[in-house]
């Protein structure tokens, strides 16, 4: 029997709670994980809505209590907290009976005329169903005497310690320090008095992805080198829904920390406060999952960039020549982060990452548009014109003369070179920073039709030396920083100048399979990284098999990197 270590009913046959509680520690690790954290996480993962927090201090208390009435009339849902100095202020009362660091829930709005005064007044709820406000406007105060009864029915004023209360905007925003509210659509925060449009216009595609450390964990835009290898999306807008967009001041939150200078140009761009011409809405969250671990919060510090497709190819040189078009803001080290933007009709790749690279986390992204328009995980099909690029060189002739001179001393009655002797052909010929082991001659005998026998002809030896020299010049144009090895994100450009692009899932895939958790890659594995891809290239094109064809080259790669 489950034993409900924070919920509990009075009623002995209602447990239902306590198993939605079970379901929920179950989901997120473990109990002691549901301790802490903002109320706006759990509103978000009960509801699938777009939670956001507004400080108290960010609006006037007239238009504070404007916006949390529009935003109740839309059906989101709304808390709020005072914010605890320190650990040991968490759950101390303050004088007006308030609990610090404690979640309130908004349930109404509403106003009442005291003599010729309009008093605009919030009911909030505490949770634990006592301990309530005892200032202004609350249950036993003297303000609800000179409040017609009328009145009084119609608000639903109920004088119990139920935890339940009414305060007026004016106290609100003095005791209180943050707001939480929780979207079920994106026009739910359209504006202030609540003209949205029809819910029913959005779509919503959701993808989840990981940062691979040395993979597709390429950090912030300072980062130029590995940028681009953080994961991208493709979004394609074509239906046009906003006209004369207002700026709000929301968007204008100092830009990224790696701006340099782009954030300043944004906010000049915007200094406008309307655009004269049709948008494309977009709502983008990117958020972190997984990171209540072993009873503690570690929040990486996340964000995500918007550009112009107008390449197709998005390299280091696509990201240093292309300005941002949109961003999540700065960096920010909470579950998640979302912004609402209005882009021109057209083609764009989001890209999302976290600040420093190399840091794994998995991520879940959602972004909704308006109907007729497209968007997608950005996928690489490798090329299958792979094998005749680098793996089918001409021997040059000096190449030639090298390898019939070892043939002439080294070869057996049958003019052919085993592994070993292959070996030591090539460690004779190749730098010592290049030699190559056994097994990873035998993996090139092995792209070679030798009937079986795993012996090298002159040809083929000649042909296999060449290859290595053509791999040899990439390897070293991709070391960059002359180590004798490369990284993950070397490899990519390394496979790509041999002819082959990968997506992150077969990078990854091709690090496990030869990096045996080493950070950098010596030159043979890299051989035996290019070898292996070599012989799948050459069983896919010859796989007769509709069913396997249809589902294209890069499901064949990873099935068969891993055997």
């Amino acid at each position: 029997m489950c034993i409900a270590r924070y919920i509990h009913t009075c009623q002995q046959n209602e447990f239902w709670s306590a198993l939605v509680e079970k379901a929920y520690a179950k989901l997120i690790g473990s109990y002691n994980s549901l301790k802490g954290g903002n109320i706006s996480e759990g509103m978000e993962d009960f509801t699938g809505g777009i939670a956001y927090t507004r400080p108290v201090s960010s609006r006037t208390p007239p238009v504070l209590w404007r916006t949390l009435t529009a935003a109740l009339s839309r059906g989101s849902l709304l808390s709020c907290f005072i914010q605890a100095k320190s650990v040991k202020e968490i759950g101390s009362v303050t004088q007006e009976g308030l609990v610090k660091g404690h979640a309130y829930a908004i349930t109404a709005t509403d106003k009442v005329h005291k003599k010729a005064e309009e008093v605009l007044l919030l009911r909030l709820r505490n949770p634990w169903g006592f301990v309530e406000f005892c200032g202004p406007w609350s249950d036993k105060s003297k303000d609800w005497d000179g409040i017609d009864s009328v009145e009084k029915t119609r608000i639903k004023l109920n004088i119990e310690e139920d935890g339940e209360f009414w305060i007026g905007v004016q106290d609100f925003c003095k005791l209180f320090d943050t707001v939480e509210l929780c979207s079920v659509e994106p026009d739910s925060d359209a504006g202030e008095e609540g003209n949205a449009t029809d819910t029913s216009s959005w779509s919503l595609t959701s993808h989840k992805g990981s940062w691979v450390p040395m993979c597709s964990a390429g950090g912030s835009r300072k980062n130029t080198r590995t940028f681009c290898k953080n994961p991208q999306f493709h979004l394609v807008l074509s239906q046009q829904d906003v006209e004369d967009v207002e700026i709000d001041e929301d968007d204008l939150d100092g830009g990224d920390d790696d701006d340099d200078g782009a954030a300043a140009q944004a906010k000049s761009s915007v200094d406008k406060h309307k655009e004269k011409m049709k948008k494309c809405t977009v709502l983008i969250e990117l958020l972190q999952m997984d990171r209540r671990l072993k009873d503690k919060v570690h929040f990486l510090y996340i964000g995500y960039h918007i550009y112009k497709d107008s390449t197709g190819s998005f390299s280091k040189a696509f990201f240093d020549a292309n300005p941002l078009v949109g961003r999540s803001g700065q960096y920010r080290n909470v579950r998640a982060v979302w912004r609402k933007v209005h882009l021109d009709p057209g083609h764009y790749v989001i890209v999302v990452s976290t600040q420093r690279p190399n840091q794994p986390g998995v991520f879940f992204l959602r972004i909704y548009a308006k109907k007729g328009n497209t968007l997608g995980v950005r996928e690489i099909t490798c090329p299958t014109a792979f094998t005749t690029t680098v793996m089918s060189n001409p021997p040059s002739p000096e190449e030639q003369r090298m390898v019939q001179k070892w043939f002439d001393e080294q070869a057996g009655p049958d003019d052919k070179l085993n592994a070993m002797e292959f070996m030591k052909l090539l460690n004779t010929v190749l730098e010592k920073d290049y030699h190559v082991p056994l097994e990873t001659c035998r993996q090139l005998i092995f792209t070679q039709d030798t009937g079986g026998r795993g012996r090298l002809s002159r040809d083929q030896a000649d042909n296999l030396l060449s290859s290595l020299r053509s791999l040899q010049s990439i390897f070293l144009e991709y070391d960059e920083d002359s180590s004798g090895t490369i990284s993950p994100f070397e490899l990519s450009q390394a496979l790509k100048a041999a002819g082959v692009q990968c997506d992150n899932n077969i990078l990854h895939m091709l690090w496990e399979r030869f990096g045996s958790g080493e950070q950098q890659l010596p030159f043979y594995i890299f051989v035996s990284c290019v070898t292996r891809l070599q012989v799948l290239f050459s069983l896919f094109e010859s796989e007769s098999s509709l069913e396997v064809k249809s589902r294209g080259i890069n499901t064949w790669l990873l099935r068969l990197l891993a055997v």
